[in-house]
């Protein structure tokens, strides 16, 4: 599940959406981080069924309307950091990572 968050989450840097599209990510972007935060797989699971209902407007991108941009820089970095809080999770304690975050050297 949290795999899938990430390359979800990732895929973002392709989408093309209006300024209102990007403040709906917005929204789901914090409400991942509270499911994250919770612990709660059936909450990011649902998080995750909004962006995968968003990205039907991506693929509609060339359709009439308001202006489509890339992500905001804003919204990147909320990514970003919610991307880096499921990766470590991915990796779990069982990888032991020096103040660089990688792994340090064996005696």
């Amino acid at each position: 599940m949290r795999r899938r968050a990430v390359n979800r989450l990732r895929a973002l840097d392709d989408w093309l959406l209006s300024a209102e599209g990007w403040a709906r990510v917005e929204e789901v972007l914090g409400e991942l981080n509270e499911a994250v935060a919770a612990g709660s797989n059936d909450a990011i699971d649902k998080s995750l069924a909004g962006l995968q209902a968003m990205e039907s407007a991506n693929r509609a991108r060339t359709l009439p309307g308001a202006r489509k941009t890339p992500i905001p820089a804003d919204r990147r970095e909320q990514r970003n950091v919610l991307v880096g809080r499921l990766t470590l999770d991915l990796n779990g304690p069982d990888g032991p990572r020096d103040q660089r975050g990688t792994h340090p050297a064996t005696d």
